[in-house]
Formats: structure tokens, C-alpha cells, sequence
């Protein structure tokens, strides 16, 4: 050849090229999105999608209310222009294309990944069924009226596609056409309105396709970033803790492209590949991939994409730290709450002089008077119900009940622990001390008792422990009682107000899983330790874990100078009491 030649190119085998078109979908539940994206794309309100058996074989319709299929001259669906102009899409040639997404003209032709024919039937401007036949691996086909009109009356177009392909028949179900779609048309259902159903005539269930709902917490992010093209819109959640890696979706105008966006290799990093996250990244310029619909052709606008996204990588690490240190503060807080209970419940069964360093309320022993009075277990204010103070001296009724302060006493051993009874009536007023003759006695432990006629005590003890006194009273005709503990515990012990509350730390330089916080009264777990993070693969083996670490550490608090086996013993205890509650 001496001479430069030059040239357009051009199709050597129309038919070839077509074929590889429609084979390049492979993806059967892509391609019913595809059919049903062309639906919106008509207007439509409300899509339909059938799954029914006929003679054996299976069958999937898809009907819609839409605009149905341009019309000729002559006011007749324009199914030639479709059958001949394939990658010619009508939809490219709208002035306003705003919500159509079709262009490419192929749509159609992804029928071959779903069953073996294509029927296609839409209305004439005088209201006549007109019918667009295609088979799966054929060039011919077939445009002629019909006699019947579309099925539910819906006036729109009607696709009739099958018998579906053994490969497909399992795949397109009503409930996975379902999950599918509500995912990879979110945003294209919420911003249309559009109503899809899913009717599987073959499993007699009936789906709606709802817009799938992510159930993380929402990244305080911006929701839209600018680009020279247009805004990329972006929505993302933190997981919800101990289940599976998740994914942030690319979506194009409400359509899913990917299903990870780290499939693109400038994504190829944290934080998308963490599996942390989930969300939709959308945006509407993009150039998808024709053919299959599922990729993105590499030019400016996907570089507007990347450079957008990247802008904000360093926002959504600090906003995804931020959630996971709530989630883990609301989470420890459950935990929390669960440990409490199964621990307050175990320490009640133990004895009092067991468990000294924490004042755990248990249900009083109230008794009733010799009358029968009912004691009421909550004395009622001598306060009106407006909060004022009664102006006239109220007549106290007969004595129901003794109450004895201080509720928790506490002494050092060797010190004198003053006890003052005061009797009330059944609505919690009291009576003239006069009226009243009291005995305190002695039930359980060692200690002196000093009884005054006052309704006083003294109780001294030289031991550490626990004394029980018992305080009666009496009048004429009633009778009342009550017990109570009197801890004796040396000043330098710390003594706490309840059970330890616990927080998560990172205690690098210590070996141990947890350490206890005298001062602050709360369980320090070692979040640096490796027991910590395995502990973390499930929220019922997390809260076990947290439940043996802080069983450790009550025990440790009330037996500091005990032997290491009677330590042992004690933490065995502990843990039979609470395993069933943790």
C-alpha cells in the first residue's frame, strides 16, 4: 500500500454486533430493573411485575401506567423505529430529560438473559393493542394488532417475557425481585413516587417495593458537594456494631451503578473498604457503561467524581470516629444496665456481711400492725397535694409502721452508730413519741446496744462486719417493727454509694483486662487488651465478658485481703449467680 488511506469506521456484521449487545447483560434481576427503569422513564405511576406459570413454563410480565410507546404518523406505537434502530434510543432525541435515564437504545435487548421471547404491547391514539415480537438469538420481527387490550386496563405498556431460561428461573423470584429493586432503585422510587409491586402468581405472595432504609447512624456530613458538572449527593451511615462489612453504593440520578464503590480503584482504600460503612454516593452526570449498565466510563466526569469524594475522605473518618464513640457509650450504657440488674439480683441472695462495700437496696421487711392496719410501704407527705404546708396540726391515726434513720449506717469499727426510730401512722404521719415505748434488740452479729426511751440507740461494734438491730414499738393496742444494718467498715476502706458503673479505656501499658477506680467507683475495662476486641464479635458474648471482668472486680473490692483460693471461690460464687442474666 503506497498511499495513506483514511476512513470511518463502520459495522462489518450488523447482526453480530447486536447479538453481542444483548448478550453483554448477563445479569437477569439487572435486566427486569432495566425493564422497569424503562417504565418510569415512560411516566409511570404504578409498575406491575408478574411471576405466573402457564402450561407448565414460567413467565414474567411486566406492566405500567406510563406514557406507553411514541407514536408514528398514523398514531400507532413506532415498534419499527425501536426494532431498527437499536442503539438509536427515541429517548436521546427529548428535549427535557429530566428523569430518563435510557439513551443508549439496548435496554430492551436484555430479554435474552431473562427467557427465550419478548412480546411488547401498547396502545394507538384510537385506543387498538399493537404487539412487538422478539425471540431470544433471532434478528426477525414480528409488528402487528391484537385483539386483546393490555391486562389490568392500565394503558400503559405491557411486557411479556418467557418461558424464562433455566438459569433464571430461581433467580427471579417475587422476594428477590424485591430485595433487589429496593435497593437498586432507592432513590429512583423516592424522588418518582412510583408504586412497584411484585405479583408471584407461582409462591401466591404479593411484594411491594419500598426503598430500602439503611439502619446505621447517619455521618454528620455535608449532604451535597459541588463539581463543575453538577452536585454529587452523599448519604452516609456508620453500621450497626457486630454484624456483617457493609458498603456505600454508586448510584447514578437514584440508580445503583455499583454496588460498592470500592470496585473503582481510587476507592481502593480506607475508609471504604473498612466495611464500616453504608450509604449512597450519587451522581447524576456520570457515563455508565452500555451494555451492561453496571460500570462507569473513565473521563471527566468520573474524575469530577473522584476528586469530590476524596475532598471529604478526611470528613467522614473524623464523623465515622465520632458515631462509633456514641454507639459504643449508648451501647456500654445497655450493658451497663444488664450487668447492674444481674448483679444487684445475685448480691441480694448472698448474705449482708458477705458484700459490705456497696449499698445495695433490698425490699423492706415491713410488718403489719397487731390490728391489721395495711402498712403503706411508701409514707405519703404530710404536704397538701399543691406542695403547700398544712396549716392546721393534722390528728395522727394509730401506729402502722416504724421508720428508722439513717437508712444505710455505716461506722468504723470501735465508733458508736446513733439509731433514731420515728413511728408513723398509715399515712406516713407521725406520732407523739409519748404515746410510743420502744426495745431494740440485738438479731445478728457482735456489738453493745445502749436502748433509749427516746426511740434512740447506740450500737457499737469492734469488728468489722454487719450487726442487725431490730427496733420495736408499741401503744396500747398496735404494735410495729423494723429491722436494720449497721455496716462497720475501717475509714480507710472506700465505701460506695452502689454498684461500680464501668467505662471503656485503653490501657496500653497494662496487661490486665480491667482495673478498678476507687475515687470515681468504676470498672476500668482494657480496651487494648486482645480478649477486648474478640469479646466484640457478638453484643451477647460482649456483654458476658463485660459481666466477668466487673464479677472480678466486686469480688475484688470486698475480699482485698482474702487468699487468693478463697478469691476464687468467691468469684465462682458471683459468676453461677449472674451467668444466667448475662
Amino acid at each position: 500500500m503506497s498511499e495513506n488511506i483514511s476512513g470511518n469506521l463502520r459495522i462489518g456484521d450488523e447482526w453480530n454486533a447486536i447479538s453481542i449487545l444483548a448478550q453483554s447483560q448477563t445479569h437477569p434481576l439487572k435486566a427486569v430493573c432495566e425493564l422497569t427503569e424503562n417504565a418510569i422513564d415512560a411516566g409511570a405511576t404504578q409498575v406491575d411485575i408478574v411471576r405466573r406459570r402457564e402450561n407448565g413454563q414460567l413467565f414474567l410480565e411486566v406492566h405500567d401506567n406510563g406514557r406507553g410507546v411514541v407514536r408514528n404518523d398514523s398514531g400507532e406505537p413506532n415498534f419499527e423505529h425501536i426494532a431498527t434502530h437499536v442503539c438509536d434510543s427515541m429517548k436521546r432525541k427529548l428535549l427535557d430529560r429530566k428523569g430518563v435515564h435510557g439513551e443508549y437504545g439496548i435496554g430492551l435487548l436484555s430479554f435474552w438473559s431473562i427467557g427465550d421471547a419478548l412480546e411488547m404491547t401498547s396502545l394507538s391514539s384510537s385506543g387498538q393493542a399493537y404487539r412487538l415480537s422478539l425471540r431470544r438469538g433471532g434478528p426477525q420481527y414480528q409488528i402487528g394488532p391484537v385483539r386483546d387490550r393490555l391486562q389490568f386496563g392500565m394503558g400503559g405498556t405491557s411486557l411479556h417475557v418467557g418461558p424464562l431460561l433455566e438459569t433464571t428461573k430461581n433467580t427471579l423470584t417475587g422476594e428477590k425481585l424485591q430485595r433487589y429493586l429496593s435497593a437498586e432503585l432507592r432513590d429512583r422510587i423516592r424522588d418518582t413516587g412510583v408504586r412497584v409491586r411484585i405479583l408471584d402468581k407461582v409462591s401466591r405472595k404479593d411484594f411491594e417495593v419500598t426503598p430500602r432504609e439503611f439502619e446505621g447512624r447517619r455521618l454528620a456530613l455535608p449532604g451535597h458537594i459541588a463539581t463543575p458538572s453538577g452536585e454529587v449527593r452523599v448519604e452516609l451511615y456508620l453500621s450497626p456494631p457486630g454484624g456483617p462489612a457493609t458498603e456505600v453504593s454508586l448510584c447514578k440520578d437514584g440508580t445503583r451503578v455499583f454496588a460498592d464503590i470500592a470496585q473503582l480503584d481510587a476507592f481502593q482504600k480506607s475508609p471504604w473498604t473498612d466495611g464500616k460503612l453504608q450509604g449512597v454516593i450519587d451522581y447524576p452526570q456520570l457515563n455508565l457503561a452500555p451494555g451492561t449498565r453496571n460500570g462507569v466510563v473513565p473521563d471527566i466526569r468520573l474524575e469530577e467524581l473522584v476528586t469530590a469524594i476524596q475532598s471529604i475522605e478526611s470528613d467522614v473518618v473524623v464523623a465515622t470516629a465520632d458515631q462509633e464513640r456514641i454507639a459504643a457509650e449508648e451501647a456500654s450504657q445497655v450493658v451497663l444496665k444488664q450487668v447492674q440488674k444481674a448483679f444487684l439480683s445475685a448480691i441480694r441472695e448472698l448474705p449482708d456481711h458477705d458484700y459490705l462495700y456497696f449499698d445495695i437496696p433490698r425490699p423492706p421487711k415491713l410488718r403489719e400492725a397487731d390490728t391489721g392496719l395495711r402498712v403503706s410501704s411508701y409514707a405519703r407527705s404530710t404536704r397538701d397535694v399543691d406542695g403547700g404546708v398544712r396549716l392546721f396540726p393534722v390528728q395522727s391515726g394509730p401506729l402502722a409502721e416504724l421508720l428508722v434513720a439513717p437508712k444505710n449506717p455505716r461506722k468504723a469499727p470501735g465508733t458508736a452508730c446513733k439509731l433514731t426510730a420515728t413511728p408513723v401512722d398509715v399515712d406516713g404521719v407521725p406520732l407523739k413519741l409519748g404515746k410510743v415505748s420502744f426495745k431494740w434488740k440485738l438479731i445478728s452479729g457482735e456489738a453493745e446496744l445502749t436502748d433509749n426511751e427516746d426511740g434512740t440507740c447506740q450500737v457499737v461494734s469492734s469488728r468489722e462486719g454487719t450487726v442487725t438491730v431490730r427496733v420495736s414499738g408499741k401503744t396500747e393496742k398496735h404494735k410495729a417493727s423494723r429491722e436494720v444494718v449497721v455496716r462497720f467498715i475501717p475509714d480507710e476502706v472506700p465505701v460506695n454509694r452502689g454498684l461500680p458503673t464501668y467505662r471503656v479505656e485503653a490501657l496500653t501499658s497494662s496487661a490486665h483486662r480491667s482495673a478498678y477506680d476507687a475515687a470515681k467507683n468504676e470498672v476500668i475495662v482494657n480496651s487494648a487488651h486482645p480478649d477486648f476486641a474478640t469479646s466484640k464479635s457478638g453484643s451477647a458474648k460482649h456483654r458476658r465478658y463485660i459481666g466477668k471482668l466487673y464479677a472480678k472486680e466486686v469480688v475484688l473490692i470486698n475480699f482485698p485481703n482474702e487468699p487468693a483460693e478463697q478469691v476464687t471461690e468467691r468469684l465462682i460464687e458471683m459468676l453461677v449467680r449472674t451467668e444466667e442474666n448475662l
